[in-house]
């Protein structure tokens, strides 16, 4: 079982402030996490051979890009509103 003392130092770790119930409530929660880890160490993977996915047949979800009809500079800028320098002026955003 976590002791309160590792709560106490996760939640500071953690910048959180916990009052005493939810102190309480935090040390269940976390003790019921790490008896599922234990339990997940137990189970026996000797078997199963090592993967980088779980799903084997993985696709790109993407397109393949492609460059052909791109715009140029004085194409764009033609369509800009405000412009300086070559490059287009907007309003700031931060």
């Amino acid at each position: 079982m976590i002791s309160k003392d590792d709560v106490l130092k996760i939640s500071r770790l953690a910048r959180l402030e916990l009052n005493e119930s939810e102190l309480d409530k935090f040390q269940r929660h976390l003790a019921g996490i790490l008896q599922y880890v234990e339990q997940l160490n137990e189970i026996d993977t000797d078997e199963i051979p090592p993967t980088s996915h779980a799903i084997s047949d993985l696709k790109s979800r993407y397109q393949e890009g492609s460059t052909d009809s791109t715009l140029s500079q004085k194409e764009v800028l033609e369509n800009a509103k405000e412009k300086s320098d070559g490059y287009i002026v907007t309003k700031g955003v931060l």
